[in-house]
């Protein structure tokens, strides 16, 4: 009798033990909730400012805001959050070493993935969308990018350009980074519709919304 109330306990104990473990890795709905680390990186920065747009913005301060807009939310769904620039600054003396740094903190601090934030420019300002850039021949990169550009193209807020890979250009911030990540053109800022939707407090909470949306579903995906 005793020998089975020891079993019994033992039984109780190990499917308790299995009860934490997956509760600890996975949340309610099937939202991840465990210590996975994302790295945000703002583009550009300092005296790069990237794109300059329809009525004058700059780009590197609508990626700065939206990233941080993105780290918060990311953080209320239980992911560890680090940015390769919190403020307005560069990384590096000139845009070689900039890039360098970027590269550098992202492999340092080995990521579940990267969200590399960027806005494009045209000379053209009819030119409009949004588009993601995955690594080439990484299916886990192209899987997140999938799910990313699903989200952001199903609001409508521009035209949708698709998931992209390093072979239609080349990236140095996916090439030479060893963890999955994606590179995320949200629109293009010399273009008047785009740039008006892109600096709105709305427009950059939907966004934000959209981008958390596809990383949830991506990490749900690979499970």
């Amino acid at each position: 009798m005793k020998k089975g109330i020891l079993i019994a306990s033992f039984i109780i104990i190990i499917l308790g033990f299995i009860f934490i473990f997956k509760y600890f890795n996975r949340g309610e709905l099937g939202q991840v909730i465990s210590k996975r680390i994302i790295v945000i990186d703002a583009g550009h920065g300092g005296v790069d400012t990237g794109s300059i747009g329809y009525s004058n913005t700059l780009e590197k301060d609508v990626t700065l805001n939206i990233s941080l807009k993105l780290g918060q939310k990311l953080e209320e769904n239980g992911f560890d959050i680090y940015y390769t620039r919190e403020e307005d600054v560069s990384l590096g003396d000139s845009e070689f070493y900039d890039l360098n740094s970027r590269i550098k903190i992202i492999n340092n601090l080995k990521p579940d993935v990267f969200l590399s934030i960027h806005l494009n420019g045209s000379e053209y300002e009819s030119a409009r969308g949004v588009e993601t850039y995955t690594r080439s021949l990484d299916n886990k990169s192209y899987l997140l990018g999938e799910c990313i550009q699903d989200e952001l193209s199903s609001i409508e807020y521009t035209t949708d350009r698709g998931v992209k890979t390093t072979k239609d250009r080349r990236l140095a911030i996916l090439n030479r980074t060893k963890y999955v990540g994606v590179l995320l053109e949200l629109g293009f800022i010399t273009n008047e519709s785009d740039e008006e939707y892109l600096i709105s407090v709305s427009g950059q909470e939907i966004i934000v919304g959209c981008i958390v949306s596809g990383v949830l579903d991506y990490f749900n995906k690979i499970q």
